[in-house]
């Protein structure tokens, strides 16, 4: 499978979800974000022209207005067609169950630190797959928890940005809970839908040979963010069909984290001649140890979830693209079990926190003109040709 992700509140808005009325770091309200759910005939075309697969997911809000109600028609009606329309064009569907959006009723319980939680969740996802359950080809119950998490209770950059580890381990336990149940029922009720999580995995390296601090760093990242994280959800691959996860870059630390994003990391990698994105340090090869780091460990199929490239520069994402690519086909050269990849983003979006300024879509959205102009970019054309061709094309 060959394809690009979005997520629903990212191009649909904020709907009824906690996202209601945030504000991006660049100063733009989320609003209806890039007017997707109306625009959806439109962009319709770019997710059939950007693959063979395609990987969203719903607003939870739009489709059920309280815990254990019945599913909205109207708003089942409408993420229908794009189930129908996949499916008419031979394209698989990836659905993911939660992509970092919460309806305003449960947030105001208490979200994911609600012990009923995962009681909701799991009764929303039953009405989900008994609808829309013939469409699916492959299900996400989550979309990376484990930077859901953290982003939430511990870094401030989600709501309900509080500092509280407590928190913060109910809230997961609660979902891998909600997790494991969805799991069972889909095994035993839809067992051709291929069923795991999307796990946030950066490759974290210190620099320096006696950097004490940056070990230390280092090591507290990856036991709040990786692998502890992933087998709380998986145990040892006992909850999963495959192993999915993202992959942007690698980060370097010296005495702190040298990241793209913050003006310190920028020039200190700048200074190193270490190229980077907006975001992280590129580093291609970092998708071909990922890929081997999970198969030696869960021995299971494998789906790139999401890769890409944060630029304005489109000749820098083009090639960024080419890299990774290269990297995916030398692992299936290798005899790697990978299934499929899929590109963030289709379109330029509400980038999380930091808003419409940060852009990693194959499709640029003028956010700036009245009718949010949408024009596939040359990185685009060049994926499809690579899908179309299911050979990695020269640049």
């Amino acid at each position: 499978m060959l394809g690009t992700a979005t997520s629903a509140f990212q191009i649909e808005g904020g709907g009824q979800t906690e996202w209601q009325g945030f504000r991006g770091e660049d100063g733009t309200l989320i609003g209806s974000a890039t007017d997707h759910y109306a625009r959806l005939k439109e962009d319709l075309y770019y997710i059939l022209y950007l693959g063979d697969a395609y990987r969203f997911s719903m607003d939870w809000s739009k489709l059920q207005r309280a815990p254990f109600s019945k599913l909205e028609g109207d708003a089942v009606k409408h993420y229908e067609k794009i189930f129908s329309t996949l499916k008419d064009n031979n394209k698989k569907a990836f659905l993911v169950l939660n992509h970092f959006a919460n309806p305003l009723w449960m947030y105001n319980t208490g979200c994911w630190t609600n012990k009923e939680s995962p009681e909701y969740f799991f009764d929303y996802a039953k009405k989900v797959l008994k609808i829309f359950g013939d469409y699916i080809d492959v299900l996400n119950t989550f979309n990376e928890p484990n930077a859901y998490v953290n982003l939430a209770y511990l870094l401030g950059t989600f709501l309900p940005r509080r500092f509280n580890p407590v928190l913060r381990r109910m809230a997961f336990k609660n979902m891998a809970r909600a997790h494991r149940l969805i799991y069972e029922y889909v095994k035993e009720n839809h067992p051709n839908i291929m069923t795991g999580i999307s796990h946030a995995h950066m490759i974290t390296e210190t620099l320096g040979a006696s950097n004490i601090k940056g070990g230390i760093i280092k090591k507290v990242f990856d036991h709040i963010q990786h692998e502890p994280m992933h087998e709380a959800f998986l145990e040892k691959g006992k909850y999963a069909d495959y192993i999915g996860f993202s992959y942007y870059g690698r980060i370097k630390i010296e005495k702190y984290p040298l990241l793209a994003y913050e003006e310190r990391g920028r020039s200190r990698l700048d200074e190193l001649g270490i190229s980077h994105d907006d975001m992280w340090e590129l580093y291609p090869r970092g998708i071909y140890e990922q890929i081997n780091f999970f198969y030696q460990k869960y021995k299971k199929p494998l789906i790139i979830c999401e890769n890409g490239t944060c630029t304005d520069d489109d000749s820098i994402r083009k090639a960024s693209l080419y890299d990774h690519l290269k990297y995916v086909g030398r692992a299936l050269d290798d005899g790697f079990p990978v299934i499929g990849y899929f590109h963030w983003s289709t379109f330029d979006n509400f980038e999380l926190a930091y808003g419409p300024s940060r852009r990693f879509g194959l499709t640029s959205v003028d956010f700036k003109s009245p009718g949010l102009e949408r024009k596939i970019k040359g990185s685009g054309h060049y994926y499809h040709k690579v899908v179309s061709s299911k050979t990695l094309v020269g640049l």
